[in-house]
């Protein structure tokens, strides 16, 4: 059989029974044995392959995609100059000289074309073979003959298949329920456009089963395809001379055939193509002609058993390069198919698609609908439909059709997303659909895939959202120039408002400025320099009064920092507060110092910057919490009746606090404080670049976090943000 059994591989949960699990005909049937010849092609494979396409989505993104490898031809040449030489190793062999669009064969020392009248030109496993011409003639009566001298022709596409494909006819016995006869017909294709022609041909029965076998132009990489291919169809040869093998007719002949199973076995196979066309069709959400329903394609989801009508054209009408929209139709079902995977996991997938439609007319199988539709989704995300058709159009083989709208209808219906049009122009959404390998529950979960996608009205389709895009829905107009808000998805993400062009944009280097370690401060210090880390206390107990300790942790914390510092003579200062004091003396352990000299300093207690310490805490408890107060105070500059401006407050401690003890270092010194007071602190050095901007992104101080003071050799002062630990931020 050409379409997969019940005990084939499987993608979904198609139900297998009765009629619908074995084929009512063995449609297959192994091709009669090759003469030997002395002038075969050597090359059974004749490509090679190319590196690998670089991935432009997160690889956690794409947790199944298959790699798309070009394969390129190696018995193509540009003009008949750039043949090789022709000699006794590679006699019989041929080239394709794509210039003329002529097919070359090495015969005795020269390079020939135009060899058909000495030999016959046979075909197997893709490669062609001369042999001595000889006429063989017909045991059948010319009287048995329905049709005789029929001119067969046609074009067998996947991508165009090239010089070398076997394209055999087997004619079927309508009197054993169009089983296979003995009278088959075989012809190769020589051209690069995939044009095959039988010459004259005599049928006893005009009912035939059509293999094409070779290799393909595969669409996807522009190059040849890594391996054979055997597409089939199932034509009418009562009153047409030409029909088309394509992916389309390879998958609406199981269902062909078992509509004339089910009328009887007495209505020919003509009147019963257009039908099977529109199922597969319209299973792809496709509807053309006189297909009158989405045949089991809903919004959101597919329903089983809903009937369609016949089209006014059969699958072998149709050519991928058509300036219709059943060509377009054909393009976008095989480009689909060839976005499964390897020409073996494409072909089995048309298969199982196939055994699924011949049952009722339904494609009804939701996840492996969902399976495709991701990787559509994918296809399309990277720019995928733009290469098929750049590959296509340089073919010059003809127009390329809109494939492109079949392609996104499909993983997008599927997904269940509404019609890209005026109405939802710009909006932004998530996969919903729970069989795709992108769902997510809802639009901000914090797990699972982060890709998420717009309806771009500039081009009238879904595509895949920027982190702009993705991560400022909702945002609305700022609060005030320069506001620096989380992304929606990459929460690790920060975005500016920016008043003039009232717009959101990623933040940048100026925007905010990264915490540095302490470790690399140290590192960049230069001769004579000398610093002061002003750090928040490491992790504290749940008692936040004066006596409160340190955790077991948090004295770990203390010493790594410490250990950052070994060999230097420490200078130390801490508040009034018991933790301030014991991280200092971790610290000093962390460093190798046994005994800790330390001054006592209230300045670092954390209200420094605070002016009226009752209209503080009114604030506090009314307005979300002292993080949401003094943040807000910060870098907004609210509050101002509770605060000092934080300009000249900072620099009167730089110049009142800080200045007058650097004397008392030799190179470093640590000074540990509280996080009310190294936020304003922080926001001051910084220029209010260092993101503790709790009000908006919950980002606050992390513990052994704050910044550097650096005292150059020419008295000046400047400032880095500074981190003890991973990281000098805690998200809240």
């Amino acid at each position: 059989m050409f379409w997969t059994s019940c005990d084939s591989v499987r993608y979904g949960s198609v139900p297998c029974e009765g009629d619908d699990c074995e084929a009512s005909l063995d449609m297959g049937s192994s091709d009669s044995k090759e003469n030997s010849s002395n002038r075969s092609s050597s090359s059974k494979n004749p490509s090679k392959n190319t590196p690998d396409q670089k991935d432009t989505l997160d690889n956690k993104d794409k947790p199944n995609v298959p790699d798309t490898v070009e394969v390129v031809d190696t018995t193509a040449v540009a003009d008949a100059k750039s043949l090789p030489a022709c000699n006794s190793s590679n006699e019989g062999e041929s080239f394709m000289v794509t210039g003329e669009d002529a097919l070359y064969f090495c015969i005795a020392g020269n390079w020939e074309k135009n060899v058909q009248e000495l030999f016959d030109v046979t075909c197997s496993d893709g490669t062609l073979k001369l042999e001595e011409s000889v006429a063989v003639a017909d045991s059948v009566d010319a009287a048995d003959y329905r049709r005789a001298g029929v001119a067969v022709t046609g074009f067998a596409e996947k991508g165009p298949f090239r010089y070398g494909t076997s394209v055999k006819i087997v004619e079927l016995d309508s009197v054993m329920r169009l089983a296979d006869s003995k009278r088959t017909h075989q012809t190769c294709i020589t051209s690069s456009n995939g044009k095959f022609d039988f010459g004259s041909v005599n049928l006893v029965s005009p009912y035939v089963r059509v293999e094409a076998n070779g290799f393909y132009k595969d669409e996807l990489t522009g190059g040849l395809s890594s391996s054979l291919i055997k597409l089939n169809a199932v034509v009418d040869l009562s009153k047409r001379d030409s029909f088309n093998v394509n992916m389309l007719t390879h998958m609406a002949a199981p269902r062909v055939l078992k509509l004339v199973q089910d009328a009887g076995n007495n209505q020919p196979i003509g009147s019963q193509s257009g039908r099977a066309l529109s199922d597969v069709l319209s299973s792809f959400g496709i509807s053309l002609g006189g297909s009158s329903s989405t045949g089991g394609f809903s919004f959101g989801g597919w329903n089983r058993g809903t009937q369609t009508t016949s089209t006014s054209k059969s699958a072998e009408d149709l050519t991928i390069f058509g300036d219709d929209d059943y060509s377009a139709a054909l393009l976008a079902v095989s480009v689909m198919m060839q976005s499964f995977g390897s020409v073996k996991d494409m072909l089995q997938f048309a298969d199982f698609v196939a055994a699924d439609i011949r049952g009722d007319g339904n494609w009804g199988d939701n996840a492996s609908k969902a399976k495709l539709a991701d990787k559509l989704l994918i296809l399309d995300a990277e720019g995928g439909l733009a290469k098929i058709r750049k590959n296509m159009e340089s073919w010059k083989l003809g127009d390329v059709p809109d494939f492109e709208k079949h392609v996104r209808n499909f993983w997008t219906s599927t997904h269940g997303f509404e019609s890209c049009n005026a109405m939802t122009n710009g909006m932004v959404k998530h996969v919903g659909n729970s069989q795709s390998e992108y769902f997510v529950s809802y639009y901000e979960q914090p797990e699972g895939p982060r890709i998420r996608f717009i309806c771009d009205g500039s081009i009238k389709a879904w595509r895949v959202a920027t982190d702009l895009e993705k991560d400022t829905v909702g945002f609305g107009a700022g609060d005030y120039d320069g506001q620096i808000k989380n992304g929606k998805i990459n929460v690790d993400k920060f975005y500016v408002y920016e008043q003039s062009k009232k717009s959101w944009r990623a933040a940048t280097s100026d925007d905010i400025q990264e915490f540095v370690d302490v470790d690399d401060v140290m590192k960049k210090l230069a001769p004579g320099e000398k610093v002061i880390f002003v750090l928040r206390h490491a992790e504290r107990t749940d008692d936040t009064g004066k006596k409160g300790h340190l955790t077991d942790n948090g004295k770990k914390q203390s010493q790594s920092v410490g250990a950052k510092l070994k060999g230097e003579n420490i200078y130390f200062a801490n508040s009034t507060y018991t933790r301030s004091y014991e991280t200092c003396e971790n610290v000093a352990t962390g460093a190798g110092i046994t005994s800790m000299g330390n001054d006592t300093l209230p300045e670092l207690d954390g209200d420094w910057f605070v002016k009226d310490e009752s209209k503080f805490e009114t604030y506090k408890n009314g307005n979300g919490g002292g993080w949401v107060v003094a943040s807000e105070y910060a870098y907004k500059g609210s509050y101002s009746d509770a605060y000092y401006p934080l300009q000249s407050r900072g620099e009167e401690f730089m110049t009142e606090i800080v200045k007058p003890r650097f004397a008392k270092v030799n190179r470093v010194g640590v000074w540990i404080s509280h996080d009310m007071m190294v936020v304003p602190l922080t926001a001051f050095c910084t220029n209010g670049k260092a993101n503790l901007r709790y009000f908006d992104t919950k980002q606050w101080i992390n513990y052994l976090a704050g910044v550097a003071i650096i005292l150059g050799t020419d008295g000046t002062l400047r400032y880095e943000p500074v981190k003890g630990l991973s990281s000098g931020t805690m998200t809240m």
